[in-house]
């Protein structure tokens, strides 16, 4: 595996100092991004997503903030690695504190840069299962891509202990939500069914695209709605999506079989298309 990189508030190979609330108290938000030849696909909508997260965690200026923040990740990377294509993930936490939880008066927030190189290359449809981990519940953080992800953690090695590579999981009232790491979709006929995110569940860049974007030029319509057992039924495919693989069909979950993947390789055209907006 080519090695690694990292940035401590612009810094390469610095160290996080122990009294990071983010490290002591999951206090932040991340970004995970693809980068293609020193570019962030999707970066108007990462900031735009970074920048609610700052907001609903109370960070200062959050805007201003976000674009900042993705700008300076993108200007380390491209001065340190000409041409970069990979994953490079941001995290941004509320930096150094006394202990306890209340929020610093003078806030000093950090930013953390990871980059792996490599591609994400397409998967063939995968086997699932469903997780007897649940979401929790938290509509304050609607779509929120907050550090703590214990849950995700969880039900992804509960998976892959069972044979599986990944698992749906779902609300406390075991509806579907998502995978692990990726929004859920299902397609019935020309409907692409995918569930909200204002209770659990994470607003996905590539999951926004295809809402707002690329299911009307392909000719679908769009339900948000909670994912019923008659939708799963009814479903010809399904499939997940997240910033660093795009779409990953999805040919069964558990007793459940999905035979088609029209729209997600159709989809997967248009993801790839979607570069810079």
């Amino acid at each position: 595996m080519a090695t690694e990189t990292f940035w401590v508030d612009g810094v390469i190979n610095a160290e996080v100092s122990p009294d990071d609330r983010g490290l002591c108290l999951a206090d932040g938000v991340f970004e995970t991004l693809r980068v293609e030849r020193g570019v962030i696909l999707c970066k108007r909508r990462h900031v735009q997503r970074l920048s609610r997260g700052l907001e609903t965690l109370r960070f200062p200026a959050p805007a201003q903030s976000g674009l900042r923040l993705v700008e300076q990740a993108e200007s380390a990377l491209t001065n340190a690695i000409v041409d970069a294509s990979g994953t490079l993930r941001l995290t941004v936490t509320r930096g150094s504190g006394p202990r306890g939880y209340k929020i610093p008066k003078n806030q000093s927030p950090r930013s953390i840069l990871r980059f792996s190189p490599g591609l994400a290359m397409a998967e063939p449809p995968a086997a699932l299962t469903i997780s007897k981990v649940y979401w929790s519940s938290q509509p304050v953080f609607q779509g929120c891509k907050l550090l703590a992800r214990t849950e995700q953690v969880m039900a992804l090695e509960e998976a892959r202990a069972r044979g599986f590579t990944d698992a749906i999981m779902c609300d406390s009232a075991g509806s579907w939500v998502s995978t692990t790491s990726g929004n859920l979709f299902l397609r019935i006929g020309a409907c692409l069914v995918t569930p909200p995110v204002d209770d659990v569940g994470i607003a996905g860049t590539r999951r926004e695209a295809i809402v707002d974007r690329w299911a009307k030029i392909l000719g679908y319509e769009v339900s948000i709605r909670k994912i019923t057992r008659d939708d799963i039924i009814s479903a010809q495919e399904a499939w997940s999506c997240n910033a660093v693989r795009g779409i990953s069909p999805i040919v069964s979950v558990d007793e459940f079989l999905f035979a088609e993947t029209t729209a997600s390789e159709a989809l997967a055209a248009c993801i790839h298309q979607e570069g810079a907006l």
